[in-house]
């Protein structure tokens, strides 16, 4: 399914709460137009075929290229506006009892976009791929042909200025199509020049890599057997420069508590978590009343931009090139089923 094919239904509605979002951000319509241009000329000199899908997408849906690249840059755009976050996304990769990799994550965000995504699969690529993304977005979370799979958080820096760098949903997808293993989708986020800070944990069928990109620089973090990130800076250098946390941010919490889940399995006589990477959903399994809400509930009284949802949880097996999806948090199970997707 393409990128118009599987967004062209939602495209209205993603596009106006993304309005909201951006003026309740304090960006004037003009300055929406500014970064969005400046993101697509950033993404024209590092990947100008990812540009010209996006042109093509916003001429079949009747749309100037601006909005369509906005929606793709709205991490940066939110950066530019230096919108305090609480903070979104949980992610876990490691090896199982058998030693093989695995990885899994909470994708965490406004619950007015609850239905605004989609998992589309590209097999024209380079390197066939399965990918969670946003009606509109080029990429998020995903695994491709060779087995190499990329988990994703969202990062904030001093040096963020969300103007005129790359996409970080653009470096994902460029590392899905084109990267056949770890070291290649390293190779390429080390590439890009950004404007917005991202975390990129990748994982292949041999090893794990958690990376934190800024503006001023990449950092790749210590090996561990568990990798375990959520929303703030673990590399020294890059944390003393981050951008204080807001007041409402839950990422340590999230961190501690599952840093203490993942040590708790692994001391048990069985030595880690299960093989399957969707039993990684019961450590995920985490609420305010366990010490941090891994998996987001928010009250559908919460007004726009403070209605923090888990959208969806993702379950990721190089080895089987496949990709898991969940609908809502993984307190949802077994009402919900998870739906299996494989790259080919």
């Amino acid at each position: 399914m393409s990128l118009a094919a599987g967004s062209a239904p939602w495209l209205p509605g993603t596009l106006a709460v993304y309005d909201r979002l951006f003026a309740a951000a304090g960006l004037e319509p003009a300055r929406v137009q500014h970064l969005a241009l400046a993101a697509r000329d950033a993404l024209t000199g590092w990947a100008p075929d990812l540009a010209a899908e996006l042109d093509r997408y916003a001429e079949a849906s009747g749309l100037p290229p601006w909005r369509i690249h906005a929606v793709n840059a709205r991490t940066e755009l939110l950066a530019a506006a230096e919108a305090a976050s609480r903070g979104e996304c949980s992610a876990v990769a490691g090896a199982n009892r058998a030693g093989v990799m695995i990885g899994a994550q909470t994708w965490d965000w406004h619950q007015e976009l609850s239905a605004g995504w989609a998992v589309l699969e590209y097999p024209q690529a380079r390197f066939p791929f399965v990918t969670l993304t946003e009606t509109g977005l080029l990429a998020k979370i995903g695994i491709n042909s060779a087995g190499l799979g990329v988990l994703f958080n969202i990062l904030i820096h001093s040096s963020d200025t969300g103007d005129g760098g790359v996409p970080v949903h653009a470096v994902a997808r460029r590392i899905l199509d084109s990267a056949a293993d770890v070291e290649a989708g390293i190779s390429i986020l080390r590439s890009a020049p950004l404007s917005a800070s991202s975390c990129f944990t990748l994982l292949d069928c041999r090893q794990v890599a958690c990376l934190e990109a800024s503006p001023a620089g990449v950092a790749e973090l210590p090996l561990a057997r568990w990798s375990v990130h959520t929303n703030h800076f673990q590399d020294p250098e890059l944390a003393a420069t981050a951008l204080p946390a807001a007041p409402d941010s839950d990422s340590l919490p999230r961190h501690e508590v599952l840093l203490a889940r993942f040590a708790e399995e692994s001391a048990t006589p069985a030595g880690g978590p299960g093989n399957a990477a969707e039993e990684l959903a019961d450590l995920l399994c985490a609420h305010e009343a366990d010490g941090a809400a891994v998996c987001c509930h928010a009250a559908a009284t919460a007004p726009l931009g403070a209605g923090w949802q888990t959208l969806a949880t993702i379950a990721l097996e190089p080895a089987g090139r496949r990709m898991s999806v969940l609908a809502g948090g993984p307190c949802g199970r077994p009402e919900q089923r998870w739906r299996r997707f494989r790259a080919s």
